[in-house]
């Protein structure tokens, strides 16, 4: 059988255009698509289905949506665990009842973890949602001695599934969780908070593949263990260069395909002068971070940059250098300049640029006609 593997949606998140809604609907677009074209039968999604544990409405009719397509619709098994974005107990609302219709949620971790059984009980999923040690301690009190750290925490979990495995299937493991020496991103901020909670990929011995999820970067760990990475692109910097896709796991071999997607959106930093960049008519649809090298960013120039690019995010632009901040004046030298003298500061500071005498005789002009128009 096939099965893909998912993680990170993070439905909900906020970005200064108001939602990714259209651009993570179009990823489960290409997601059913997927399981059409592959017959696909199984999805596991390892976490982080919701970027908040107060999940909005728009983000909730989006995982419905999936929900219901992929199981009443597309009539695949989707199995789905909690991240630390998520909350556990809202997320697993309603499992008993929702098993049978082919949805199969883990919010809480439990002692005895029971395989979800696929292809005619060939393939056994064992569903680790994210956890602390301390949840595992209550579980595991006879245990409490070796349970110091993350690492021996799901070295006991993981221990406590083998022993229970049948060898002869085909055993997965779906875990929302950081490996050491994982790749991380800029938009992994949770993961970098809590990088003390990494554990080793050797506490996954044994199992024939680790479908993991927590980290956005798509990477392999080892031959049988992977992150298959968000959808979308959630940030600048290294994540920009990232492909983004799903793995594609065929069961039968246990070879695995990364599937690479087509974003709605693309999110892209450019760096150029005023000219250079508000002549792109090619960046209109993408998510953006724009760089001026000639200009300072003001109130006026961050307004029309924004409504000429209507997925701008970020703007920067010239930076003052320490010899620029020196030459800064201070209250009682501006108090002893002339009008003239801070209007070719102005100039010089936010435009690089020297008024031609010209123009400076043509503002003394339009200066004195206001004054007299004041009297």
């Amino acid at each position: 059988m096939k099965i893909i593997h998912t993680s990170d949606w993070h439905f909900g998140m906020p970005v200064r255009t108001g939602s990714y809604r259209d651009c993570q609907a179009h990823f489960l677009q290409q997601l059913y698509d997927l399981v059409r074209r592959e017959h696909v039968q199984a999805v596991l999604c390892a976490g982080d289905v919701y970027d908040s544990s107060v999940a909005n409405a728009e983000a909730i009719s989006l995982f419905n949506e999936a929900a219901t397509t992929l199981c009443a619709e597309l009539g695949v098994q989707f199995i789905v665990i909690a991240g630390n974005h998520d909350s556990a107990p809202r997320l697993a609302a309603c499992r008993e009842l929702l098993r049978p219709a082919g949805l199969h949620i883990t919010g809480r971790l439990e002692r005895d973890i029971p395989p979800i059984l696929l292809d005619e009980d060939r393939v056994a999923v064992y569903s680790l949602p994210f956890f602390h040690k301390d949840e595992v301690l209550a579980l595991f009190p006879e245990q409490a001695q070796q349970i110091i750290s993350q690492e021996t925490a799901m070295q006991v979990v993981c221990s406590h599934i083998r022993q229970q495995m049948d060898p002869n299937r085909k055993n997965i493991i779906v875990s929302h969780s950081l490996i050491v020496n994982a790749e991380l991103s800029e938009s992994d901020r949770s993961a970098r908070i809590g990088f003390a909670t990494a554990v080793s990929k050797d506490v996954f011995q044994g199992f024939d593949y680790v479908a993991l999820g927590h980290i956005h970067k798509p990477q392999v760990i080892a031959p049988h263990i992977r992150y298959s990475g968000s959808p979308l692109k959630y940030s600048f910097g290294s994540e920009e260069h990232q492909e983004k896709g799903v793995v594609l796991l065929d069961t039968e071999t246990m070879e695995q395909q990364f599937i690479p997607l087509t974003p709605l959106r693309d999110r892209i930093s450019v760096r150029g002068t005023y000219d250079e960049l508000i002549a792109r008519e090619d960046l209109k649809n993408h998510y953006l971070h724009l760089e001026l090298t000639d200009r300072f960013t003001g109130l006026d120039l961050q307004a029309e940059f924004f409504q000429r690019f209507p997925y701008l995010l970020e703007i920067s632009g010239m930076s003052l250098n320490p010899q620029e901040l020196a030459d800064r004046l201070s209250v009682e030298e501006l108090k002893e300049m002339d009008t003239t003298d801070i209007m070719k500061k102005f100039m010089a500071e936010h435009f690089s640029y020297t008024p031609t005498p010209d123009q400076i005789a043509l503002f003394q002009e339009m200066l004195q006609e206001s004054e007299d128009d004041d009297q």
